[in-house]
């Protein structure tokens, strides 16, 4: 099994993503955490249900830390990873949320998420792109002098 830690300098803008994911990581494990600690509680509530709380903490803790890692590492995989998943995460957090306000709880702070949204996404593609990032995860090298 190889290992991808190498010597070149992780850009600034590919540790702030990482933290982002990383921090989203510690979210879903408290979320899991408090999940099936409050079990019987929740289930009082009309919001989603326990189960649904759970497992997407589990998932999202599972997956946040195998992509931090990815990123931490400068892992040749990380950045199709991240394309795929920050997407496809922030679209399961909007299902999520209309999933609860259909179980009529509000959803008051959607500009906030909206914005919030954008402006991960948008982080996200102008920080892959970026010539020290392709550099850091392998995908295309610094041009050497040959004498």
């Amino acid at each position: 099994m190889g290992t991808f830690i190498h010597d070149k300098k992780r850009p600034f803008s590919v540790t702030l993503l990482a933290c982002l994911v990383l921090i989203t990581t510690i979210v879903h494990l408290v979320r899991f955490g408090y999940a099936v600690t409050w079990w019987r509680f929740l289930t009082t509530l009309h919001g989603n249900p326990p189960l649904l709380i759970a497992f997407s903490g589990l998932i999202g803790l599972l997956v946040g830390a195998a992509l931090f890692w990815g990123l931490w590492i400068g892992h040749p995989r990380a950045t199709l990873a991240v394309r795929i998943l920050i997407p496809l995460y922030l679209g399961l957090q909007w299902i999520e949320q209309l999933l609860s306000l259909q179980r009529g709880n509000k959803f008051e702070n959607w500009p906030f998420m909206g914005v919030i949204s954008l402006v991960v996404i948008i982080f996200t593609y102008w920080t892959l792109p970026a010539s020290k990032a392709k550099i850091f995860f392998g995908e295309f090298h610094e041009p050497s002098r040959e004498d």
